[in-house]
């Protein structure tokens, strides 16, 4: 699951990138999707947007809540239960506060993020039975403008104006997560007609380049396909990884900003 939130996080930008106006908000959003391996169902995961705004520092902000669980029989070899969460600005999608509840087999973490604007700073409180050793309490600098947790990053990443992107560009990429910073690019293919489990749908095509690690198998490894409307959905992700290829795909959404449920 944690490869998993890594994929997702290839996807936040910084703030040079242009985004559109009408941001793809949407209260009481929902979207579920499979994570499959081969043909076998291994997992599926939930992302909701609460279904009324959430007041911070005079701001209107949304919560969300994503659940990410294992299924079919890789419950049987290890079982994944993971909660994850944020209250973000519904306009710049900088976070206020964020939570994680990881279930993994025998490992376990308990972490709250709370960010300060005015001390420019990220208070991380976290508590582990499995590891004795995780610290309590951690604090982190943020930059300005920058996006800093993995909600905020989804949502920014919907919102890229794609439109003003021609075939090879290079978007730059950073983020924040699980105490370690990342930058990396982003390389555009372009629209296509992509095969989805909620259609065919016109798509923009994003590549990032991954660096050499010992889980993707390739620096082109992983491609993310999102839906090139008003609603800008995540609608597949596809990762060579060592061990094969697995995908995360897009089965079901409502409450979306255009268009009828699909279930």
């Amino acid at each position: 699951m944690k490869t998993l939130a890594l994929i997702f996080l290839g996807l936040i930008t910084n703030a040079q990138t242009n985004v559109v106006s009408d941001k793809p908000v949407s209260k009481g959003e929902e979207l579920h999707f499979k994570l499959s391996y081969g043909w076998f169902t291994i997992g599926r995961g939930s992302f909701k947007i609460s279904d009324e705004y959430v007041m911070r520092d005079g701001k209107e902000c949304i919560a969300i809540d994503v659940h990410g669980k294992t299924a079919g029989l890789a419950g049987v070899f290890s079982k994944v239960d993971d909660k994850w969460g944020a209250v973000i600005d519904k306009d710049t999608f900088l976070p206020y506060y964020s939570f994680r509840n990881i279930s993994e087999g025998n490992d376990d973490l308990d972490e709250r993020a709370y960010f300060d604007y005015d001390s420019m700073q990220v208070k991380v409180e976290s508590t582990s039975k499995s590891d004795p050793e995780v610290s309590p309490t951690k604090y982190f600098d943020l930059e300005e403008g920058k996006i800093f947790d993995m909600m905020g990053g989804i949502m920014y990443a919907r919102s890229i104006d794609y439109r003003g992107l021609v075939k090879g560009d290079t978007i730059q990429l950073d983020a924040f997560f699980d105490d370690e910073f990342y930058d990396f690019e982003m390389i555009y293919h372009g629209i296509e007609i992509t095969k989805t489990k909620v259609g065919d749908i016109y798509c923009h095509k994003v590549v990032p380049i991954m660096q050499k690690n010992s889980v993707f198998k390739g620096s082109d490894a992983v491609t993310f396909w999102i839906s090139a409307d008003a609603n800008r959905l995540p609608l597949k992700v596809a990762a060579n990884m060592n061990f094969g290829k697995a995908y995360c795909e897009l089965t079901s959404y409502k409450n979306v900003k255009s268009g009828i449920d699909f279930d």
